[in-house]
């Protein structure tokens, strides 16, 4: 699930914390149906994150959208993973994990804790809707630091937040 992703979403050397928000209308319903649309042609799958970030950033630049691909840290509520995702608008799309399902939150976490494969991860992906996956909303214990990795991250208060 890790690997480079071509862009860091860093501003002046800090990394970046996105809030949840939804995006706003008619932008956020446009780019809901096309990810829907997209999903329905080919799943999106946390086998291939970056594929997955790559069509959201291009169907939100589609769009009129400001879209970039961002890696970083995935704090899914005590365990964290290095991940990658798209940004539109400064708000977080992460079509990959259906992060939005708490059932998917408890597979994601023992995936992290290396208690599941992620050939395991995947099928336990399958089966959710674009409403399971982040499209700018997501849980409150989760959050979206765009960086490199954990042990590269300075102090908290060096985090700027968008949003």
């Amino acid at each position: 699930m890790t690997g480079g992703a071509g862009a860091w979403s860093v501003t002046r050397g800090r990394p970046r914390a996105y809030a949840s928000m939804p995006l706003p209308a008619p932008v956020g319903m446009q780019l809901r149906s096309a990810l829907v649309r997209e999903h329905a042609r080919r799943p999106f799958a946390p086998r291939d994150v970056r594929d997955a970030a790559r069509r959201s950033a291009a169907i939100a630049r589609r769009l009129g959208m400001v879209a970039e691909v961002v890696r970083g840290g995935l704090d899914v509520g005590g365990a964290e993973l290095d991940h990658v995702w798209a940004v539109a608008d400064d708000l977080v799309v992460d079509v990959a994990l259906p992060i939005n399902s708490r059932s998917f939150l408890v597979a994601l976490r023992a995936f992290v804790a290396g208690d599941l494969a992620e050939d395991e991860l995947d099928r336990a992906a399958h089966g959710y809707s674009m409403d399971q996956r982040v499209v700018g909303e997501y849980p409150h214990n989760c959050r979206y630091l765009g960086l490199p990795v954990f042990a590269q991250r300075q102090h908290g208060s060096d985090v700027e937040h968008v949003g």
